[in-house]
This record gives C-alpha cells, structure tokens and sequence, in this order.
C-alpha cells in the first residue's frame, strides 16, 4: 500500500537524517512511535475524542453564557462524554463527533435533528507525512451528507491526538483525545 512506503520512507529519513535513530527520537518515544507507525500502516484506526475546543466566536460566546451559563470565553473546551468517534479503515473515514461553533449556512434546510458531525463516505486526497517533532500528520477530504470536510490529524508518540476539523458549512473544531485500533 502506497501508505505503508510513504510512512515508511518518510519515518526512515527522519529518523536517520544527521544522526542516529536515538537523536531524533528520545529512546523512551521509539518503542511507543513504532507501534503508532504500524497502527497507522494497518490501515484501521479510530481516534475517540476527550475534550472538544469550539473556535470561540463572539456568536458562540454568547450562546454559550445565555444558554449554558458558561462564562469561560478564552480557551474554552467541552469535555466530550464516550461513544464520539472518526474511524478510518482503508479508503473510508466513518464519524459521529459533537460539534459546538457556528454553521454558516443551513446544512438541513430547516430539519436539524443532528447538529454534530456525522459522514461515512471514501477518503479523497489521503496524505501522511512526519513532521520534525516526529509526529505523525495525515490529511484528509471527505463528503457529508450536505457538506465536505477537511480532516487533519496529528498523532503523537504517546498515543494522544490532536484532531482538527473544517467544513464547507461550519466553523473549524478541533479535539483532543488518544488513537486506538479499531479491534481495541
């Protein structure tokens, strides 16, 4: 698969590139690294959110402390109850994920039973690189029922993950949470 070689050649010349493997990679993140490597290689995986961090406009903010009485306006976050999930096997991506942020347009022309993120459609334009951190990113596109969504996960060595979502009706969202296998 082209994202095995990709992982595998991007995570080879990272890691070699001006010294050993060591010197990249701090010895105690190797082990951890490489089992998130082949997690990501495998091609089934699921990121499950824990906390939630709605891009605080000053519509959200007062939606917010009227309805919820929730007076933190700066660095606000939502801490996100089980069962939300964005799974990625093979070429598909499958999510149910709150959403708390504005919507720029309808997205159910007057029948919103669902405000959260929901898709189970292919994955368009599929990218995985290692930044210099040594943390994995993948970028991804991919469909709605109403809307498209450009998808961008960083993985760390610990297994936590940072997930950010912008979609063609909404305004951007970003989680914080840890990647699992699908088996887990």
């Amino acid at each position: 698969m082209i994202t095995r070689f990709l992982i595998g050649f991007l995570a080879l010349g990272l890691l070699s590139c001006g010294g050993s493997k060591s010197d990249r990679v701090p010895a105690s993140k190797v082990e951890s690294y490489d089992q998130l490597s082949t997690l990501i290689e495998s091609g089934a995986y699921q990121f499950n959110p824990e906390i939630l961090y709605p891009q605080e406009t000053q519509d959200v903010a007062n939606a917010a402390n009227a309805l919820l009485g929730y007076f933190a306006n700066d660095g606000a976050y939502v801490t996100v109850k089980p069962g939300y999930f964005l799974k990625i096997e093979n070429d598909s991506a499958i999510a149910k994920l709150p959403y708390i942020g504005e919507m720029t347009r309808g997205n159910s022309y007057g029948k919103i039973d669902n405000t959260g993120i929901e898709f189970n459609s292919l994955i368009k334009d599929y990218i995985v690189r290692v930044n210099k951190r040594a943390e994995i990113v993948i970028k991804f596109e991919t469909k709605g029922l109403l809307e498209s969504y450009d998808v961008i996960l960083k993985l760390f060595p610990n297994h936590t993950s940072d997930l950010m979502i912008n979609s063609s009706n909404r305004s951007m969202v970003r989680y914080q949470g840890k990647i699992v296998s699908v088996t887990d």
